[in-house]
């Protein structure tokens, strides 16, 4: 998301990385933090010194609303009660095919809230999405198939944002999606599966940017706590 103004496969909020939506995060301090806008990611300070396990990023995308959210070395966790879009969670300054482990809780009380690997590439300019979880998830888009993996099977979607806010500041670019059918909150995916379903229906991705394990919600509350590893 980044941007998820509303995490937004065309939603209006996924925008943003989550471009998937409506907005990031609360400021941090102790590291330089990237700011790109009100209705664009935050970029914690964690950066720099949270390195365990490998985990070297930290998202932190707010829009305003009550969030509390805590990242660790090796994990996070969020609390929310919001009508604004967020999106926060932590993993790898580059991203890769390799699989990703998760385990933990993640429970929307109302609106809308997804757990994601989520992600973007560069040339061409993509943001993507494999969703192990949703509560009211809005999804909109093209459905281009699905693909099974980790013991379900994903429904695909690719969808367009134009003129929204990236990585790159405000552009036109897809989003693929991948959304599990049987929801569950903790497992490994195995991302080389989903990247090469979505190449297969002739959605590739460019250069690798940054991938995490995140939460993204709006329009209400909930909580989750997550431990990531790859």
């Amino acid at each position: 998301m980044v941007g998820f103004t509303n995490f937004v496969i065309a939603l209006t909020g996924i925008a943003g990385s989550f471009a998937m939506p409506t907005g990031l995060g609360p400021s941090e301090s102790s590291v330089n933090i990237t700011e790109r806008g009100i209705y664009d990611f935050v970029l914690g300070p964690h950066n720099n010194i949270r390195r365990r396990a490998s985990i070297n990023y930290d998202q932190n995308y707010q829009t305003g609303g009550q969030v509390t959210y805590s990242p660790s070395g090796t994990g996070f966790s969020v609390n929310w009660n919001t009508q604004d879009d967020f999106v926060v969670g932590v993993g790898w300054t580059v991203g890769s095919s390799s699989p990703i482990n998760f385990s933990g809780s993640f429970g929307v009380n109302s609106g809308t809230g997804m757990l994601s690997v989520y992600g973007w590439s560069t040339n061409p300019l993509v943001e993507y999405y494999i969703m192990e979880d949703n509560t009211n998830y809005p999804a909109q888009g093209t459905v281009k198939g699905t693909v099974t993996s980790d013991g379900a099977t994903y429904t695909i979607y690719e969808n367009t944002r134009v003129n929204e806010p990236s990585i790159q500041g405000t552009a036109t670019f897809n989003q693929y999606i991948s959304v599990r059918n049987s929801a569950r909150t903790s497992g490994t995916v195995t991302v080389q599966n989903h990247f090469n379903a979505w190449a297969s229906h002739g959605m590739n991705l460019g250069a690798m940017n940054y991938q995490v394990v995140a939460v993204e919600g709006w329009g209400g509350s909930g909580s989750a706590s997550q431990s990531v590893s790859n």
